[in-house]
């Protein structure tokens, strides 16, 4: 088996040459921020966007889990690949002969033995592909192609979307693997053949049936989707797990769909190939498809590389709506709180939404949406009389609420669901805080409770009153983070900043800013010469990264008004508990008076 040996200086030049915002962008939604990129880290779960990109430096960095190097580290540590693999893959990328570096070995390691095996699988499902395209193009006179005519799918269309055919043959796709030669045990553990339990003979998984490519983010290839095209069951067969093919992980056409994702900000979650491709065909870009299999939590993970914006768009009827209501659990642990489409009525899926409309009626029917979490309230909760049913909707509730890392989230949902079950804010938030405490003591027990989960108090009224502890921006920060976006405000609002920040690295990086502000200077390259590992130079890379708190000056006007006035009551609410305490041990009554006159003026200063 060929390896190689590699030289530093090699390694030096493939460093140059890579052009670590593509190679990223294959597997991340990056977008423009200052002189850098910015995206929410594959590595680990987060709700904002803390990981960035110095197309200078050729580096990357998350400020949320620490992990940063270079594009050779990246493409290593997401692939999974050897330290010899990586190299060799950004070579072929970058177009460099290696060659040169070949060299034989005796025996072969693990890995390479993986990796062996990972390209014979790649090599197998490279063939299938050209061999079910090739089917395609030489039977569109005949059944495949009356049916891609009747779902309005174009030969020109079907070639773009690398559309196969598998004909009604026991050995048609083994014969060509014989004529390429294809090692047929890599294409029986592919699942293009099958092997016949307790013999050597061998025939093709698919027959007969319209080939769906199944590709990875970058756009290679893995598996298929066959649609029957005869009376064969079932009518979808997807190619079985492989070390190349996890459905868990992969979402039909997301390599496809990332760049219109990335752009509208915004994605569509169907239940079939066809659903996504009849949307595509119609100029809908933005569109990811399960792969005939329940969601998973790494599909969502998935998802929320590229937005937490996500729509799903399930048939109409009652297991599309149950499947929709099975997802909302996995989108909520991620900190998303989807929308559901509503189709029109005597639409069954959005492949015959996508065919019985003109643009517009189109566009608008892709508007009509709700949040999923209150249809499934007032669908589930509706006709509940019982008071026992009532409290196991209200716990079947509060589980999935507790699982949303975002506390604002959290407070939202919590008085949503009071509104919806008639409930008293006050009975819900009792319940949420018993269920917590409950689970923490079980999570407790092996060691997994974390500080955020056991401190998080949710606000009902999901306000800008947060406390930080799930990792939201603080208002200290969102006035912060306005003010680098809006420094025209600092006039209007930085005496009133200055007097109530409490958080001190806000109240540093604030000096550092007014300082730069005064004199036209830069503040990325005051801090940044300090290097990374700066507390201020991290705060300043954090707000950065988040959402833009406004788009235009005057809601960012409003959102640092009432970030401040969220800061003073704040302040005004601590002192009056301090107040409190004096006057709990207070015996004097002229002290005790004073105390009181003083309370009262705080409570006027709340009540304003």
């Amino acid at each position: 088996m060929t390896s190689y040996s590699f030289p530093p200086e090699f390694i030096a030049d493939l460093r140059s040459r890579v052009d670590i915002v593509g190679l990223v962008s294959d597997y991340v939604a990056l977008t423009k921020a200052g002189a850098n990129y910015k995206g929410l880290c594959p590595f680990h779960g987060e709700k904002t966007p803390s990981f960035t990109v110095h197309e200078g430096k050729g580096i990357f960095h998350c400020f949320g889990c620490g992990v940063g190097g270079d594009a050779i580290s990246f493409l290593k540590r997401i692939e999974n690949l050897s330290y010899p693999e990586t190299l060799v893959r950004l070579a072929t990328r970058t177009g460099i002969d290696i060659s040169p570096y070949e060299r034989r070995r005796g025996s072969l390691a693990a890995q390479e033995k993986a990796r062996s095996e990972r390209e014979g699988l790649t090599q197998a499902v490279a063939c299938a592909q050209d061999f079910f395209v090739r089917q395609l193009q030489a039977n569109l006179q005949g059944k495949v192609g009356g049916y891609l005519k009747k779902r309005g799918i174009s030969p020109e269309a079907a070639r773009k979307f690398g559309l196969g055919f598998a004909p009604d043959a026991w050995s048609a796709l083994k014969d060509e693997f014989r004529r390429r030669r294809v090692d047929e045990k890599m294409a029986v553990a592919a699942g293009l053949l099958v092997q016949k339990e307790g013999s050597n003979r061998r025939y093709d998984r698919f027959r007969e049936r319209l080939i769906f490519p199944i590709r990875d983010v970058a756009g290679t290839v893995v598996g298929f989707g066959g649609r029957s095209l005869g009376d064969g069951e079932p009518k979808y067969l997807n190619s079985p797990e492989s070390l190349i093919f996890n459905k868990r992980r992969l979402l039909y056409d997301l390599h496809h769909a990332r760049p219109a994702i990335a752009k509208s900000g915004s994605a569509f979650l169907v239940e079939g190939y066809m659903d996504a491709l009849s949307l595509y065909l119609r100029g809908i870009d933005n569109v990811v498809a399960t792969l005939g299999t329940a969601l998973s939590e790494e599909n969502v993970a998935a998802v929320k590389r590229y937005t937490r914006k996500v729509a799903v768009f399930f048939d109409n009827d009652r297991a599309g709506r149950a499947a929709a209501f099975r997802s909302l659990p996995l989108f909520m642990a991620q900190g998303i709180m989807p929308d559901i489409v509503l189709l029109p009525e005597g639409v069954k899926d959005p492949d015959q939404l996508a065919s019985g409309l003109d643009d517009s009626g189109l566009e608008q029917a892709l508007t009509r949406q709700m949040p999923l979490f209150d249809l499934f309230l007032s669908e589930k909760g509706i006709g509940l009389t019982a008071y026992s049913d009532r409290l196991q909707f209200l716990r079947e509730v509060i589980e999935m609420i507790i699982r949303l890392p975002d506390e604002p989230l959290r407070g939202m949902a919590l008085r949503a669901t009071a509104e919806s079950l008639h409930l008293a804010e006050e009975i819900v938030l009792d319940e949420y805080r018993r269920l917590r405490r409950s689970r923490h003591k079980q999570t407790g027990r092996r060691g997994n409770s974390s500080p955020s989960e056991t401190t998080a108090r949710p606000d009902l009224q999901g306000e800008c009153r947060l406390t930080g502890g799930s990792g939201s921006p603080l208002p200290d920060e969102i006035v912060l983070a306005t003010f680098l976006l809006f420094p025209m405000l600092l006039e209007e609002f930085a005496g009133d900043y200055r007097e109530n920040v409490e958080n001190s690295e806000c109240r540093r990086l604030f000096q550092e800013f007014e300082a730069c502000v005064a004199e036209d200077g830069d503040l990325s390259q005051r801090l940044f010469v300090r290097g990374e590992d700066d507390s201020l130079s991290s705060l300043y890379a954090r707000l950065l990264n988040l959402p833009a708190p406004a788009e235009d000056l005057i809601t960012a006007r409003k959102v640092v008004a009432d970030c401040l006035l969220s800061l003073r009551q704040r302040k005004t609410s601590r002192a009056s508990r301090e107040l409190d305490r004096e006057l709990t041990g207070c015996s004097d009554d002229e002290q005790m008076f004073e105390l009181l006159r003083r309370k009262m003026e705080l409570k006027k200063r709340l009540m304003a």
